[in-house]
């Protein structure tokens, strides 16, 4: 029992010996706990009278904080006690494409395995939305890129190369590597992040306008654009595995990389679930570098 605790049932009873009756103990040990507690602090915490113990007008104060340190304890012991249980739970969870196929599975059927009965709801998306429905408490946490959520906590992953992608037979498709300034001449199609994020970043970064003759709002279909000869594209190499396309990917000489992981609100409190969720996803990750 929390010495704290036996302290303020003392000062409610106004009776030693009550109060240790109550939490099986002898009269002299909540004495001399009392007694020690009011050594560490240098003062005299109760007036002992023949009817009982009353506190001293100026440790008043004490008491209330002592209140504030065993309610804050027992939430931790609550906290504690559901992140080790978590008998239930709902996770409301956002994810960009290539994540969703690659990744979220793999990590949904482990977590479930040890929290059968945690429960998903999964929303795929492009950057823009997910950090919207965020921002709208829609969802719980985002799997997406760090450089699209600066200002958010983030539990990086994975380092996702950025990967130029052309048709069967295209010139650039002879190269073992390409530089971002090929790019320049051939017709590009834009995909559902469009130039807001890392793609127009390092444009912008390298002056280079590409010649966008096309916007396709979904990865998959911008890739059957490029296999059907529409033109080049940028996309990173994870959403490209077993992705069936016939087409080519080639990395740049520049070499250009993206930083994957989760991330949720500054001032969001998770529930006890969600938080359990991101660290095994965080272990996860650290398990698919070793």
């Amino acid at each position: 029992m929390n010495k704290y605790e036996i302290i303020l049932d003392v000062c409610r009873t106004g009776s030693i010996s009550r109060t240790a009756a109550k939490y099986n103990y002898t009269q002299p040990a909540v004495s001399l706990l009392i007694k020690n507690f009011e050594k560490e602090l240098g003062l005299t915490l109760f007036k002992r009278t023949k009817s009982g113990v009353s506190l001293l007008p100026y440790t008043e104060e004490i008491a209330g904080s002592l209140e504030i340190i065993c309610r804050e304890e027992k939430r931790i012991r609550q906290i504690a006690a559901d992140l080790n249980s978590l008998d239930s739970g709902y996770i409301r969870i956002g994810s960009i494409q290539s994540i969703s196929y690659h990744w979220l599975p793999d990590i949904l059927k482990e977590f479930a395995k040890a929290y059968p009965k945690i429960t998903f709801e999964l929303c795929i998306e492009g950057f823009g939305p997910l950090i919207e429905k965020l921002g709208c408490n829609e969802l719980d946490c985002i799997f997406v890129s760090r450089y699209s959520v600066p200002e958010y906590p983030f539990i990086p992953l994975w380092e996702d190369e950025l990967m130029l992608v052309t048709p069967k037979g295209h010139p650039l498709s002879g190269q073992e590597t390409v530089s971002l300034s090929d790019v320049d001449q051939e017709d590009f199609i834009l995909t559902c992040d469009r130039l807001d994020y890392e793609t127009g970043k390092i444009f912008e970064m390298n002056g280079i306008c590409p010649r966008i003759r096309y916007q396709i709002m979904e990865d998959f279909a911008a890739l059957k654009m490029v296999e059907k000869g529409f033109g080049i594209t940028i996309l990173p190499r994870l959403l490209l595995k077993n992705a069936p396309f016939d087409v080519c990917a080639r990395s740049f000489g520049e070499h250009y990389s993206r930083v994957l992981g989760a991330a949720w609100l500054p001032d969001m409190k998770l529930s006890p679930a969600a938080l359990k969720f991101l660290a095994f996803a965080e272990e996860w990750g650290r398990n698919q570098k070793e």
